[in-house]
């Protein structure tokens, strides 16, 4: 029979032999004309010839039988149980003779681990009264066995293998005759496990061996004990068989050694979750604790050989024994861990604990709380990604209630904000961009920690006054103070997704998230309470940051004015104080911020208190000329609201005729009424005014000439009648029409050429015509 196979060798392109065999097939057939080769490669199973494959002579039943279940349209329980059975007959007979070839593209075209997994999906979860689970455990190891045929599909099939038996009711609650086939099934589910390990390639055991603990992990998070029992114990299976890996995986190389992956060369970066949820299992009160236990000791062996490499760390290995383990408290097992773990895997050690603190889990809480000791105690080792474990707390804070959960949160939250303040509030910000409901709650949380919150809000002010100025359309710049140790911070920080820097600082975009934030900060009464905080940076802005800035400024500080979270009396104070600071805002490039800084204005002047209208009439008496020039604005909305800024202004300085001019919207007449209110300050409103000669809009360069030209006839006519009362007091003699004549033409000829004279020429005219 061996000299027969060795006489029929298979081809060398199997694939290429089943096409020519079924197309031979069908042009023997005079009904089916096949148009192209492509139409081939479509053909359905019950085409299929496999009697190419090498081991077909040797089990023809199985190969058979498999193809009869693949291509029947009815399947009967004893045809499943017959497909199953002839699938784990044909590899392992294949695997036994070394004749596996081709059983892969036999096993795609027949699609047998699809087969296998609608098998299992299809049992029920209440009840085990078949061998399906059992016999689909076995088919998909000796599958396993084959290189490539569950490539890509391990994952996705042990989550179904797992969900079909960690599902079922209790072993307490099952019938008597149906434990015997429950142990049968755990144990070729165990038996698979340590076969598919054992049988992975080193190019892609890390990443397979990684699949499969996330989804074991996955059921660990079950309510059902019974199922994070079954999950946990699968872990550990996992774990032996990973540790026996590096020995019984690969074949000897040419020197007798092993040749296959070593432990030290597999990477899993669910590793610090996983021993994070064992240390929690292990040291609950349900009989998960147990199974933890064996993982626990199975895991602690093979990070103690892949990292354990002096001689020190080998006496270590020696020294964990059952007893010792034993004998550890969840604190000193996390801490007896920690010294062979990266920071990462410490990382999420924390993470997998911070998250068990939430009302959500079935675990008690004492656990831990005592891992967060471990941290709390050693930052500097177990607080190394400051970002993710304020996210994680930030997200876990809501779903804390109980007493001693919130103390120790609190705790770690106080303790990260002390070190790494512009982490937390850049974290904050980004919660508060959600657009949900998480923001205003976790607000709701934060301010139950007064210290915390305060050190934050103190942090926010800073990055405010420091950075959000500098950060203009221009690009970042660097600030000369910035310390090595915040630097550094915000380097880190340059990881995250939403939050960049720049040669040790925040760039635009970290300076937009700051500026959002204080917007949404701004509709809150802790900013109210702490605005002296973020004054100094706020006015910072409005006078040299960026307009985007400016206007994200000007939106939080209205907020804070309009929502009636001050007293009236801390308003007007503010409001004195940040009306000057508006009027270089009145004329920017940018319509938006004209307006809004405008309507700012007009808001303010509602918030003086009697005692602080004085002062607010001086700030309003500046920025009457600006206004009255907006109203010529050609963006319909800057120049109402200029009319509306005026009408304010004129409430606040009891101003009659003004608001009768601007209600009945005789606008022209707005310069003659601002000059006969008080025509001793037509210097400064001259002073005001030149700088709109240069305006970009028309109109509003239109509007200075006038009221230039009103000016400086109020003041000739001022200085002619001086001149006129020197020369009258030495002469006896007036001036003549002629010379008063003389000067009306200069004026209008001035007038007329103003657009195409340059502002020094104008004022150097002006100067001289008013003798100024």
């Amino acid at each position: 029979m061996a000299l027969s196979r060795m006489a029929k060798r298979p081809p060398a392109f199997p694939r290429q032999a089943w096409m020519e065999d079924s197309s031979s097939q069908e042009s023997r057939s005079p009904s089916l004309q096949l148009p192209s080769p492509y139409k081939v490669t479509t053909m359905q199973p019950q085409k299929f010839d496999a009697s190419w494959l090498p081991i077909y002579e040797e089990e023809q039943e199985a190969v058979d039988s498999i193809l009869a279940f693949v291509t029947s349209p009815s399947q009967e329980e004893r045809e499943k149980v017959t497909f199953l059975r002839s699938i784990s007959t044909l590899f392992r007979s294949a695997v036994k003779h070394g004749l596996t070839q081709g059983l892969d593209f036999f096993s795609d075209m027949c699609q047998l681990a699809e087969k296998i997994k609608a098998l299992l999906e299809e049992e029920p979860r209440d009840r085990l009264c078949t061998e399906i689970r059992h016999l689909s455990m076995l088919a998909l190891e000796k599958l396993s066995l084959v290189d490539t045929v569950l490539e890509g599909k391990a994952k996705s099939l042990l989550r179904v293998c797992f969900s079909s038996v960690f599902w079922l009711p209790a072993e307490k609650e099952m019938p008597k005759g149906d434990l015997a086939l429950y142990v049968k099934t755990l144990n070729s589910m165990d038996s698979m496990l340590r076969t598919m390990v054992l049988s992975f390639p080193a190019s892609r055991a890390s990443e397979e061996l990684q699949g499969i603990l996330e989804v074991l992990l996955d059921f660990t998070r079950c309510e059902r004990e019974a199922v994070r029992e079954r999950a946990v114990v699968r872990i550990d299976v996992l774990i032996r068989a990973l540790f026996e890996y590096s020995t019984l995986q690969a074949p000897a190389d040419d020197r007798g050694g092993v040749s296959g992956l070593g432990s030290a060369e597999i990477q899993l970066p669910v590793l610090g979750k996983l021993l994070g949820c064992l240390i929690l299992f292990r040291f609950s009160k349900e009989q998960t604790s147990c199974a933890a236990f064996h993982a626990l000791f199975a895991l602690a062996e093979f990070i103690l050989e892949s990292r354990a490499k002096d001689r020190a760390g080998q006496e270590q290995r020696e020294a964990v024994t059952t007893s010792t383990l034993c004998s550890l408290s969840a604190r000193d097992c996390a801490k007896a861990f920690g010294q062979y773990l990266r920071s990462q895997e410490r990382r999420d050690i924390i993470l997998v604990a911070i998250e068990a603190m939430r009302d959500s889990s079935i675990l008690d809480k004492q656990v831990p709380s005592s891992l967060l000791d471990v941290a709390l105690e050693e930052p500097d080792v177990w607080l190394t990604d400051v970002p993710k474990i304020v996210s994680c707390i930030l997200e876990s804070l809501q779903d804390i209630t109980t007493q001693a959960a919130w103390e120790k949160a609190e705790s770690l939250l106080r303790l990260l904000t002390n070190c790494f303040p512009t982490t937390v509030v850049i974290l904050l910000c980004q919660v508060a961009l959600q657009g949900d409901s998480t923001a205003p709650e976790l607000w709701e949380l934060m301010s139950s920690m007064p210290e915390t919150l305060q050190k934050i809000l103190e942090e926010f002010s800073s990055l405010l006054r420091r950075h959000c100025f500098c950060c203009s359309a221009e690009g970042p710049h660097t600030h000369p103070m910035a310390s090595s140790s915040r630097k550094a911070e915000l380097q880190d920080l340059a990881d995250e997704p939403h939050v960049e820097s720049h040669q040790g600082c925040p760039n635009v975009v970290t300076a937009r998230l700051l500026l959002e934030g204080l917007v949404r900060l701004s509709q809150r009464a802790e900013m109210a309470r702490n605005i002296e905080l973020f004054l100094p940076g706020m006015f910072k802005i409005l006078q040299v940051g960026g307009k985007e800035a400016k206007m994200k400024t000007l939106l939080a500080l209205r907020n804070v004015l309009k929502k009636g979270q001050l007293k009236k009396t801390k308003a007007s104070f503010i409001a004195v104080q940040l009306v000057g600071r508006l009027l270089p805002l009145f004329d920017s490039e940018c319509s938006e911020l004209r307006e809004l800084s405008i309507c700012t204005f007009a808001e303010l002047l509602a918030l003086v208190v009697r005692r602080d209208e004085k002062r607010m009439r001086k700030e309003v008496w500046r920025a009457l000329v600006p206004l009255l020039f907006r109203v010529s604005d050609q963006v319909p909305s800057v120049a109402k609201a200029s009319r509306e800024a005026l009408l304010a202004a004129a409430e606040l300085l009891r101003w009659k005729t003004l608001k009768h001019l601007l209600q009945r919207e005789r606008l022209w007449e707005l310069g003659v009424c601002l000059l006969q209110k008080s025509r001793s300050r037509a210097e400064d409103f001259i002073h005001q005014s030149l700088p709109y000669l240069q305006d970009p809009q028309a109109n509003v360069r239109l509007a200075a000439v006038r009221f230039i030209g009103l000016l400086t006839r109020h003041l000739r006519d001022e200085a002619m009648e001086s001149q006129a009362e020197i020369l009258s007091d030495e002469t006896g003699c007036g001036i003549s029409a002629t010379t008063t004549a003389m000067l009306d033409q200069e004026l209008d000829l001035k007038i007329l050429e103003v657009f195409s004279s340059p502002v020094d020429s104008m004022t150097l005219w002006i100067k001289s015509v008013s003798g100024l």
